[in-house]
C-alpha cells in the first residue's frame, strides 16, 4: 500500500490521518510517531557509494518523472522548491506539459494590499504575485508557449457549507487553517480532465527541505510531517509525485544531506543552528532557557536560506521571497493566520470562519494540549532520524 504522506503510529496502530492519530493518542496517553519510509531510506545509504552531483540527480529524477507518466503538471509557487524544479527541467530541456498555481487571483487587483520588495514578512506574503510569479508566468508564456498555464483560485469555495466534518477527518492532516483547507482541496482542471481521459498524470509538488541534525559529534538527516500534507485529486489518486523527497528517488534526500553537512562542517561557527537541543543547551545553557518563537523563527530562516545556497542551484536570491507562514495566532482568529489577512474582503468570509472554527473546537476538545503546538495546531512529528554517510 502507497502512503503519499507517511503514516502515524499510535500503540502499533497505523493511521493516516494526523487528527485521528492524535486523538487516538489522547485516549489512550500514547506517544505519535510518524512514519516516512524509514526502511527505505536506511537501504539506500548502504547502496550510495558514489557521490553524484545534486545537478545530476535533480535531471535523472525529472527524467525518471517523464518516462513514468503521459502527462506532468508541476504546482508552481514561484518559491524556491518549484522554481528549481522548474529550472531542472527547462535546463535538461525535459517536456513539462503544465504549470499549476494556487492563488488567491481574485483578490489580487482589490487594493487590499500595496506590493513592496523590502517587507519580508509573512503578513507581505501577496507581493510575491507582482513582484514575482505574474512575472514568471508571462515568461514562461512567451518563451515556453508549449507548457500549459493554469491558475486555481482557491478563495471561490471560501463559503460557510465548505467546511465539513470531511474536512477534518478525511482531508486536512497538518496545519489546519482555512487557507490550507481551501488549497488542499483545489485541484487541477487540466489533471482531472486528462485522468479522466484514461492518461497517467503527476502532480508534482516541490515541498520542503532536508533537515539535518548534529547531535553527539553525529550527523543525521530527517523529515518533518507538515511538510507531506498534499491531497490528491480525487480523479487521480496515485498522481503525486513529491520531487525531492520519495522513495522511489531516495538518493536526492541522501546527497541533499551529505551536501548540508560539509557546508556547516566548513563553517563550524553556524553549526548551533542544526545542534540538537540537548547539545545546544550544554553549549548555551542561557541562551537555551530564554528560547522563544522570535529566536526559532530567525534561525528556521536562515537554515532554509543556507539550503538554498547549498541545493538550489539554480535560485536567484535577488529574487523576492516573504517569510515562511508559521503557525502563530498574533491575535488572529482561529484558522486564519497573517498570511490571510486579505480573505477578510471575501463576503463570506466572517460566516465562513465561525463554522470553521465550531468544528475544529470540536475536535480540539478531544485532543490533549500536550500535544498541540498553540491552540489551534497539532505538534509537528519528525521521521526517524537517518545518519548521514
Amino acid at each position: 500500500m502507497r502512503y503519499l504522506n507517511g503514516y502515524y503510529k499510535v500503540n502499533d496502530e497505523i493511521i493516516e490521518n494526523k487528527i485521528q492519530a492524535f486523538i487516538q493518542a489522547s485516549s489512550l496517553s500514547k506517544p505519535v510517531e510518524w512514519w516516512y519510509y524509514d526502511e527505505i531510506f536506511d537501504e539506500a545509504k548502504k547502496r550510495y557509494k558514489t557521490r553524484i552531483e545534486l545537478t545530476e540527480l535533480y535531471r535523472q529524477r525529472a527524467q525518471q518523472l517523464r518516462d513514468s507518466y503521459d502527462y506532468l503538471i508541476l504546482n508552481y509557487s514561484g518559491g524556491a522548491d518549484s522554481h528549481n524544479i522548474l529550472q531542472i527541467f527547462l535546463k535538461n530541456n525535459i517536456k513539462l506539459d503544465a504549470i499549476y498555481v494556487q492563488w488567491p487571483e481574485s483578490l489580487m487587483d482589490k487594493g487590499l494590499y500595496t506590493p513592496n520588495y523590502q517587507d519580508k514578512s509573512n503578513a507581505n506574503f501577496h507581493s510575491e504575485w507582482d513582484l514575482v510569479l505574474k512575472k514568471d508566468l508571462e515568461w514562461i508564456g512567451k518563451q515556453h508557449p508549449e507548457i500549459l498555464i493554469e491558475i486555481g483560485d482557491w478563495t471561490k469555495t471560501v463559503k460557510e457549507n465548505f467546511y465539513t466534518d470531511d474536512i477534518f477527518t478525511a482531508n486536512v492532516s497538518n496545519l489546519p487553517s482555512i487557507a490550507r483547507a481551501q488549497k488542499q482541496n483545489t485541484f487541477s482542471r487540466c489533471e482531472t480532465q486528462w485522468a479522466n481521459q484514461g492518461k497517467r498524470v503527476a502532480s508534482i509538488f516541490g515541498v520542503d527541505k532536508t533537515s539535518i541534525m548534529k547531535h553527539k559529534e553525529k550527523w543525521y538527516f530527517f523529515f518533518v510531517d507538515t511538510a507531506f500534507m498534499t491531497q490528491a485529486n480525487p480523479d487521480n489518486p496515485d498522481g503525486i509525485e513529491y520531487f525531492y523527497h520519495t522513495p522511489v528517488f531516495p538518493e536526492i534526500a541522501i546527497e541533499q544531506a551529505i551536501q548540508l553537512k560539509n557546508w556547516f562542517v566548513k563553517n563550524p561557527n553556524k553549526q548551533y543552528l542544526i545542534l540538537s537541543h540537548a547539545d545546544r543547551k550544554e553549549l548555551d545553557p542561557v541562551g537555551m532557557a530564554n528560547w522563544n518563537h522570535d529566536v526559532f523563527y530567525k534561525e528556521f530562516t536562515e537554515v532554509a536560506e543556507i539550503f538554498k545556497l547549498v541545493c538550489y542551484p539554480y535560485w536567484d536570491f535577488s529574487r523576492f521571497q516573504a517569510d515562511k507562514p508559521f503557525a502563530v495566532l498574533d491575535g488572529f482568529k482561529m484558522g486564519t493566520r497573517a498570511w490571510d489577512n486579505i480573505l477578510t474582503a471575501l463576503p463570506d468570509f466572517q460566516r465562513a470562519q465561525q463554522r470553521w472554527e465550531y468544528n475544529w473546537k470540536s475536535y480540539l476538545s478531544m485532543i490533549d494540549k500536550t500535544y498541540m503546538r498553540n491552540r489551534d495546531t497539532l505538534g509537528i512529528r519528525k521521521s526517524k532520524y537517518h545518519s548521514i554517510p
